[in-house]
């Protein structure tokens, strides 16, 4: 038996060392996503294999290499911070899932959290009738078309929204995403805008990003807020290639939010504008979504 466990604790160190390097290969990107997974998994591994001290301090240097140079920018990039003495704006993204399990508490539990906007994905499944409740409750809401999976709530009145951007002619252009121009009693209107990529391993999902990047490029992005389920961690080269063209952007987002019954890929994100700076950005307890809510406070710089 022990020398069972110790050949399975080498299969799992060495399967977890050769994933963590081949999440380094550009063609294997989406494998990066899983770097922790990878790293807990060597660790583990390594306990139970017992090998020599030598040769576990080699294996382990050796499984720490990729995981740092794939972790590690995340953690050195600098957000902006907001004045400490700025009214804060609270924002909450959440993807809830079309096969919710508690469509109703989910609800409540976007309600408790007292966003100012809150910005919805996959509403287009058992969460839909909880629409209606939540636009009760904040007033203020977008429409989008048959077959739109997203949604938009606001306590503060909605001056413009639509599921494309449009130009100063009023001429839609760019891939589909839901935004809308919010006006606060005090201070000057922002827009907001969310989206739903496809999973990394899809084709379809580097075209959405390339093509969100452009449209955005277009239009004033100083006060913009985009937030939503964009399927990629911090730690993928996609990531932080999407990090550069949505510049000046700034991702404000760590915060781990899949799967819901332990958390840890950061999956769900929101960008802020140069006018905009952090408070905080923090995980909520779980609802009836297999997605956390991500809930980020900014303020004005």
């Amino acid at each position: 038996r022990v020398k069972l466990v110790r050949a399975f604790g080498s299969l799992l160190s060495g399967g977890g060392i050769v994933a963590a390097w081949l999440s380094l290969v550009p063609a294997l990107d989406p494998l990066a996503s899983f770097l922790p997974l990878f790293g807990a998994a060597i660790m583990l591994g390594l306990l139970f294999a017992r090998w020599r001290p030598g040769l576990t301090i080699a294996a382990a240097l050796l499984a720490l290499v990729p995981v740092a140079i794939g972790m590690a920018p995340e953690w050195l990039r600098s957000i902006p911070a907001a004045p400490s003495d700025a009214p804060g704006v609270h924002m909450l993204t959440h993807n809830v899932w079309a096969g919710n399990t508690d469509p109703a508490g989910t609800a409540q539990a976007i309600i408790d959290a007292k966003p100012d906007v809150v910005m919805l994905q996959e509403v287009n499944g058992s969460f839909r009738p909880m629409l209606a409740a939540l636009n009760q409750h904040f007033v203020h809401a977008t429409r989008c078309p048959r077959g739109c999976d997203l949604a938009i709530f606001s306590r503060w009145p909605i001056a413009d929204g639509d599921y494309f951007l449009k130009d100063r002619n009023g001429r839609k252009f760019g891939p589909a995403l839901l935004r809308a121009r919010i006006a606060p009693p005090a201070g000057n209107p922002f827009m907001v805008a969310t989206l739903h990529y496809p999973r990394p391993t899809s084709r379809d999902q580097a075209v959405r990003r390339r093509d969100v990047a452009r449209a955005l490029a277009r239009i004033d992005r100083d006060a913009l807020i985009v937030a939503g389920d964009m399927n990629l961690t911090p730690w993928a080269a996609a990531m932080r290639e999407q990090d550069r063209a949505l510049a000046p952007l700034t991702r404000m987002t760590r915060a781990p939010s899949w799967p819901r019954a332990l958390p840890v890929l950061p999956i769900d994100h929101l960008y802020a504008g140069p006018d905009w700076g952090l408070v905080s950005a923090r995980q909520l307890p779980a609802t009836g979504s297999d997605h956390r809510p991500i809930l980020v406070t900014l303020a004005r710089r």
